[in-house]
């Protein structure tokens, strides 16, 4: 582990550490592989590249390789805010790791509006309001949105010199997933295009940026009614390194406004219902030199 570790402490040098971590993301440490190789796969949480926690919850990880999938729940390794999967002795082909996290439910209150609040770690139906100490909270005191958070991730991974790259383009099934339309291979060139695709079908208006790893300046873009979108992901790095991210945030075609216990001088709607968040990294090197 001794090659993880200094790889992960330069990521961890080299970006920069603030937000807490709210989305999933993995880092695999290269995007190719020779047969019978061991290939490590980063698990990480922030609202930024920078991760800053553990994911902790449900997390679930399978990875989709030539000779069927393999499942590695509770099978990664904590190192620092990583938790570090592995697969061994790899064969030829194209690895897709696909990840399900969910950390709960979460309810934001905005105690002294228009923006003063706090976050309870459950969801509004599971809270006791009459029980919740409200000193020093303002009489028109509102719950702002409640939601369970599904977050996604996905990434790949080349083994060997011959590989078939059209599955990286076709949907492995994710509730909100993130789908390259363009050669994977490409990644650093210029546009690229995806397809955002909420249980499966096209979703149109949502957000979709993109930030190099490194840089957290995004390149951002919202999907049409193809659920299509194309971002400049121009890179003239030796290695180029994406995560493109998409979320349903409160989105009205997935959560609701309902009326919830509120300050007597309130008359904000709650919006409630869950939400989805993916992350799809690409990187520059998929092809080896042999």
């Amino acid at each position: 582990m001794e090659r993880i570790a200094l790889y992960l402490a330069l990521i961890t040098l080299c970006l920069t550490l603030g937000a807490s971590g709210h989305e999933t993301f993995l880092l695999p440490i290269s995007g190719w592989a020779n047969p019978g190789d061991v290939v490590y796969l980063p698990l990480g949480s922030g609202h930024t590249a920078a991760n800053s926690e553990l994911p902790e919850g449900i997390v679930n990880v399978t990875v989709l390789c030539p000779s069927g999938d393999i499942v590695l729940d509770g099978q990664g390794e904590i190192s620092g805010f990583w938790d570090i999967y592995k697969l061994s002795d790899v064969e030829a082909g194209l690895y897709t790791a696909d990840v399900y996290h969910c950390e709960g439910s979460w309810t934001h209150f905005i105690t002294n509006p228009p923006a003063e609040g706090y976050w309870e770690h459950q969801s509004a139906e599971d809270i006791d309001f009459e029980s919740l100490n409200k000193t020093g909270w303002a009489d028109d005191w509102y719950v702002e949105r409640s939601y369970l958070k599904n977050c996604y991730a996905k990434a790949f991974v080349a083994v060997g010199g011959d590989v078939d790259f059209a599955p990286a383009s076709e949907p492995i099934g994710q509730e909100l997933e993130i789908v390259p339309l363009d050669d994977i291979t490409t990644v650093g060139d210029g546009e690229f295009s995806f397809q955002v695709l909420f249980k499966g079908e096209p979703i149109s208006g949502l957000d979709v940026w993109a930030t190099r790893v490194g840089d957290d300046t995004p390149v951002e873009g919202v999907t049409d009614d193809e659920g299509k979108v194309s971002l400049n992901l121009t890179d003239s790095s030796e290695l180029s390194e994406w995560i493109v991210r998409t979320d349903t945030k409160m989105d009205p075609r997935v959560v609701e406004a309902v009326d919830l216990p509120r300050g007597p001088l309130s008359a904000e709607k709650s919006y409630v219902g869950p939400v989805y968040r993916a992350a799809l990294t690409l990187r520059s090197d998929y092809l080896a030199e042999y």
